[in-house]
Order: C-alpha cells, then sequence, then structure tokens
C-alpha cells in the first residue's frame, strides 16, 4: 500500500518528468484516503474541474470542506444527484447530468474547462470503472481517447481514476496506452 506523501511524490515526480495524464488504480478499502489525497494536493497548486461519477456533489461537497479543500478553485461535473433525486446546489461550480453518458461528459467537461483560466490546472475524474458499468469498453475507450486529446491540447493535468479489479485486466491495457503514468496505490 502507498501512504499519502509517498503517493502524492509519485504524482509529483510524474507531472515533474511531462506526465500528462496520470492513472490511479487503487483498492477498495483505500478509495476515499487516496482519492482525497489526491485532489488536496492538486488543489494546492492548481485550479481545477472534479468529474465525480460516484458521489453526488452534496456529499463531496461536505467532505472535501472537512479536508479544508478549498472548493473555489475547483468546478464539479455531477452526474449521480439527478439519478437519484437529489437537491441541485451552487449551479455556478456544479454541473449537474442526469447519467454519466460518455457524449454530455465530454461536451460538459470541455465546457468546465473553459472556464478554468489559470496557469497550473487539472482535471480529476473519477471513476472510470463507473463509465464502464453504463456503457461498453469500446464507448469507455472512445470517450477517454477523446478526453485525454482535450486535457492534453489545454494544458490540463488529468487524473484519472479507477477501482482495482472493477475491470479486466485487457481494459487496463488498453487505458494505460492513453496515460503517461500508472500510480498503483
Amino acid at each position: 500500500m502507498t501512504t499519502s506523501s509517498s503517493l502524492t511524490e509519485k504524482i509529483k515526480d510524474a507531472i515533474d518528468h511531462g506526465a500528462e495524464i496520470i492513472l490511479v488504480k487503487v483498492d477498495a478499502k483505500n478509495y476515499v484516503r487516496v482519492s482525497l489525497e489526491i485532489v488536496k494536493f492538486f488543489s494546492s497548486f492548481a485550479d481545477g474541474v472534479y468529474v465525480t461519477l460516484n458521489k453526488p456533489y452534496f456529499s463531496l461537497k461536505r467532505m472535501l470542506a472537512k479536508e479544508n479543500i478549498d472548493l473555489r478553485k475547483m468546478y464539479f461535473i455531477d452526474s449521480i444527484t439527478m439519478q437519484v433525486g437529489g437537491e441541485v446546489l451552487d449551479e455556478e461550480r456544479c454541473f449537474y447530468l442526469s447519467s454519466p453518458d460518455p457524449v454530455q461528459l465530454q461536451v460538459t467537461i470541455e465546457r468546465a474547462m473553459d472556464l478554468i483560466t489559470s496557469e497550473n490546472r487539472f482535471i480529476y475524474i473519477d471513476s472510470l470503472s463507473t463509465i464502464s458499468l453504463y456503457k461498453s469498453f469500446e464507448t469507455l475507450i472512445k470517450f477517454l481517447r477523446h478526453i485525454t486529446g482535450k486535457i492534453r491540447l489545454r494544458g490540463f493535468v488529468g487524473t484519472i481514476f479507477t477501482l482495482e479489479k472493477e475491470m479486466d485486466e485487457t481494459y487496463y491495457s488498453q487505458i494505460s496506452l492513453m496515460c503517461d503514468e500508472v500510480i498503483e496505490a
């Protein structure tokens, strides 16, 4: 298991060596801790977009605030709240989608990216394995190719978060080809 400080060191080292797209694989037991550590690290020096496919923005906002993460440095894309009939909040900081449909995600991610004007920019996608539940692997790969290309072209650092053992290893191999670094936490 990777400790928090060594995880952020690995991410920093990857970025220092030119990584633009980082795939982070984590086991379910460490999912929340690792996710928070990554977002805390990036928000300490960059503005970004947080794509949440698993937690409603309401819960995510509370969890991040508890960790003293500056929410004003991020825009959020929430694809769960509307599915479960939750309350829409902070529409100036959060885009709400009716599902994690890759086409809706692509369009909304690009809109949110347009709002980030700082020099240091990041996008955090949590979690890739959730998209694979809704669409075919081929659709997931097309989505990733498009998004990773946009991340690179627009000068963002992208972190794609996924749970171990949620997808077949051959899928991870294909996804890894689009990433500059794979970190297992």
